[in-house]
């Protein structure tokens, strides 16, 4: 009974690896196509949408008086502006600054991936405390 067990996971494994091999080989749209239910995904593809995006601001920002906060969870202290931003699909991004600092303005300077936003404008006044900024949606 035992070897018997020991044939069979050792006939599984090489099961799993061979199917594995063939989903990353070029045969993988053969296997694959079901046109019927919908599109396959392709190798490089995924479900969720990621990208960067950088912040810029104009007017007098003082260093180290305002965080990013993405998704309710302070991510960065901004010492310096632009400031690059790794979001996927759905987050929301927001400023906090620090109370008794002067209003600034914080555009979007760029975006790379298959993100896009919600932004209304072209400049968003930060005030001191908590300002959305824009969500993240999928292309």
């Amino acid at each position: 009974m035992d070897s018997l067990l020991k044939t069979l996971s050792c006939l599984m494994l090489l099961a799993v690896i061979t199917i594995q091999l063939l989903l990353v080989s070029p045969y993988r749209e053969r296997l694959t196509d079901d046109t019927i239910n919908g599109r396959v995904l392709k190798i490089y593809e995924s479900v969720i949408k990621r990208g960067t995006v950088v912040l810029d601001a104009m007017g007098n920002y003082e260093p180290n008086t305002a965080y990013i906060i993405i998704n309710g969870d302070k991510k960065k202290m901004v010492d310096k502006f632009p400031a690059e931003l790794n979001l996927s699909d759905g987050d929301i991004v927001e400023i906090q600054l620090k109370q008794g600092n002067p209003p600034f303005y914080v555009f979007l300077f760029s975006r790379k991936g298959s993100i896009k936003t919600d932004l209304k404008g072209s400049t968003v006044l930060i005030n001191p405390g908590i300002n959305r900024m824009f969500s993240v949606l999928g292309d």
